[in-house]
């Protein structure tokens, strides 16, 4: 049966069980960078006086991938501490 479970992974590797993965942490993650990545925009937008082109572009595109990106760096983190 092990055999049979080696072979159905990519590199034929043995498959450990570790304990469980904190997904409520990074859900908190998730959460916390969307809150910065906001509020980031708005003092942004609010401090420095650019053109709506350039506001709308910060908000509509740099801000997701910010997000986005913090959040990947949270769930890392986590997982290097959690292992």
């Amino acid at each position: 049966m092990n055999k049979e479970l080696n072979q159905l992974t990519l590199m034929g590797r043995t498959e450990t069980l570790g304990k469980k993965y904190p997904i409520y942490l990074e859900r908190f993650g998730l959460i916390f960078s969307i809150i910065i990545s906001i509020s980031l925009i708005i003092l942004i937008s609010n401090r420095i006086e650019l053109p709506v082109g350039i506001n709308i572009f910060f908000g509509v595109c740099l801000a997701p991938l910010f997000a986005l990106s913090l959040a990947e760096i949270i769930g890392r983190i986590i997982q290097y501490f959690s292992n």
